[in-house]
């Protein structure tokens, strides 16, 4: 039996989604149960998966009864956690404590995010594999990638070519889109109001809206029309893609994986 675990931001979701469905090796997956996964379990459900969904202690009960497959854990945490690097850190810990003992690797859908990750190998240094989304578009070592813009524009290097293009746009992908108004209201800890006015004192007068080819949220255009129309801002369309996360996940399969196929 091989068991990967992932934890990650909800704003992963649909890419989450992407690479389970294409994976023929996984043959069961585990979503611990809380109320970040509820959006994950039903679009997995709509690609005709049904996970198994139990607090994390069951789950590991249940592994300890399979035998010779390849299992997924995912554990998804809320979105804005980045704005409080500590509490992003402290609260992914918890669950790598709760997740290091089942296991055999685990992939955080996350990138940099404020440094919060910056020592994570060294605090775990027992952890056989764990990795964070990393950029492998140069071809060179690989490095973690910046944030998840970077990791829907396909890395770092396209991120910040288009940072330079666009200095006065906010990037919004379809779940930072359909979550803005969830995601962005907690002012007070970041002492910042989200607001037309605040943006514009920051320099921002433009939209990014980056589509990365998933539609497992149909309100996608609907969401940036919305935030466009409060905001007053022009709406601009990059193409992103999903090969960022979708090389960090297979990269992460093959550690486990290949020994067994060899």
């Amino acid at each position: 039996m091989t068991v990967m675990g992932i934890i990650g931001c909800r704003v992963f979701e649909d890419e989450i989604v992407h690479v389970l469905s294409n994976d023929p090796e996984v043959e069961r997956i585990y979503l611990v149960k809380n109320k970040e996964n509820i959006g994950l379990l039903n679009k997995l459900r709509t690609q005709g998966f049904e996970p198994v969904v139990l607090p994390i202690y069951e789950i590991r009960d249940c592994l300890e009864q399979r035998n010779n497959e390849f299992s997924v854990i995912v554990q998804l945490q809320e979105i804005g956690l980045h704005i409080d690097p500590a509490r992003l850190k402290n609260q992914t810990y918890t669950n790598l404590n709760q997740m290091v003992g089942i296991a055999d690797g685990i992939l955080l859908f996350y990138g940099v995010c404020g440094r919060a990750f910056s020592r994570v190998k060294e605090d775990f240094p027992h952890t056989n594999s764990l990795q964070l989304l990393e950029d492998r578009s140069t071809g060179e070592s690989s490095l973690p990638l910046v944030d998840c813009i970077a990791v829907a524009l396909g890395g770092n290097s396209r991120y910040l070519e288009t940072l330079k293009r666009y200095s006065d746009a906010f990037f919004l992908t379809p779940m930072w889109a359909v979550n803005w108004r969830s995601a962005f209201r907690g002012d007070d800890k970041c002492g910042f109001e989200f607001t037309p006015e605040s943006l514009r004192k920051l320099g921002y007068r433009k939209i990014v809206r980056v589509n990365t080819g998933l539609s497992y949220e149909p309100d996608f255009e609907k969401k940036i029309e919305e935030f466009a129309s409060n905001f007053g801002f022009e709406v601009i369309e990059l193409e992103g893609s999903t090969e960022t996360a979708q090389k960090s996940y297979n990269a992460m399969q093959n550690i486990l994986l290949r020994p067994l196929k060899s």
